[in-house]
């Protein structure tokens, strides 16, 4: 699945890209969600609340906020969403650089130059660390299952602990769970769920994350965890 975003406050145009992007998702067999921002403030408001969006068509030349301070407020904090400019300007290309944009397309857009864009953005989301969508201090946000290292339930919420932040999260530890693919994470305990790329060292127990956290092993799963543990290293999984 993809998620493209397209903000060009001419509606017409926003039509026209939706009509393009939809075809070659039809034409490539890919499930795309297409939205459509009319400013890039409105972009924005979206964007800061859910930032699971893979593509960005963005007009530059917008009233208010235009499409390149849009661009550069984006990656301050998101590095992996695939920007693609479309305007009617050529001078804006070397800050297209600047804000590592995928693509520069000049209007009117062509079909095929379009579609060799998409096709980009495609390989390249295949390519990116998978990620969840989870709800924290009333906000969503985007987190690379890779990053994540262990958490703990209370009750139906979650205490989870990433490479660089900790999070209270709106979740059981049993949907957690059906959201994370099972060969890089286990649950050894029933209040606890970790990521095998993280765990130090192994014992009866409990184990050791790279942190220093003791995450305790129940005995009803201490042979699965300790086999998933052997299975994803010899898988080199780390």
């Amino acid at each position: 699945m993809m998620k493209i975003a397209i903000c060009d406050d001419d509606k017409t145009q926003c039509d026209y890209l939706t009509s393009l992007v939809n075809k070659w998702a039809s034409n490539n067999r890919i499930h795309a969600i297409t939205e459509n921002f009319i400013s890039a403030g409105a972009f924005l408001f979206s964007w800061s609340k859910d930032k699971s969006y893979d593509v960005l068509l963005l007009d530059i030349q917008m009233p208010g906020l235009n499409g390149m301070e849009l661009a550069r407020t984006i990656r301050k904090c998101d590095e992996s969403l695939a920007i693609i400019f479309i305007t009617g300007y050529s001078d804006y290309m070397d800050e297209g650089y600047e804000v590592s944009a995928l693509h520069y397309l000049m209007k009117p857009v062509k079909e095929e130059k379009l579609y060799s864009c998409l096709n980009r953005a495609s390989k390249r989301n295949k390519t990116k660390p998978k990620v969840i969508l989870v709800e924290s201090g009333g906000e969503m946000q985007r987190i690379p299952q890779n990053e994540i290292v262990c958490a703990e339930a209370f009750a139906h919420t979650l205490d989870m602990t990433t490479t660089n932040q900790h999070l209270r999260v709106n979740m059981s530890i049993e949907n957690l769970e059906k959201m994370l693919d099972p060969g890089t994470f286990f649950r050894p305990h029933r209040s606890y769920l970790v990521g095998l790329r993280f765990i130090r060292r192994f014992g009866k127990n409990e184990m050791i994350l790279d942190n220093g956290r003791q995450i305790p092993v129940s005995r009803r799963c201490y042979k699965a965890a300790n086999q998933a543990f052997i299975d994803f290293f010899r898988g080199s999984g780390r």
